[in-house]
């Protein structure tokens, strides 16, 4: 499915390894504030929320990678096989969240 205008992309996300070296950590390179209420009784297709609090969300996706969103935007991708793939689940996940916890602001057009 691809992103459209107002949604983000990889190259708008900041990325390096994590110091376990297993993990991505990726970073939005535009200041974000998100409201994780939204997602707490949310009914998701291609994600499961697995841990949910006021100030972090713990994703897994279709692929089974895991992914952990802060309220700030800021990720922790893990379980992906590569760096490519990390990349694309962290702009999944954040597009998913900004739908739903932002969805004033990211609109699709």
């Amino acid at each position: 499915m691809p992103l459209h205008s107002g949604y983000m992309t990889s190259d708008q996300l900041f990325f390096r390894l994590c110091s376990d070296h297993l993990s991505i950590e990726a970073i939005p390179k535009k200041r974000l504030v998100l409201e994780l209420e939204a997602l707490r009784n949310h009914k998701l297709i291609r994600h499961t929320v697995l841990l949910w609090t006021p100030h972090l969300v713990v994703l897994r996706n279709h692929r089974g990678h895991e992914v952990s969103v802060r309220r700030d935007g800021r990720m922790i991708v893990r379980k992906a096989e590569s760096e490519a793939k990390a990349r694309g689940s962290a702009a999944d996940a954040l597009n998913l969240v900004l739908e739903i916890c932002a969805p004033d602001k990211f609109k699709r057009r």
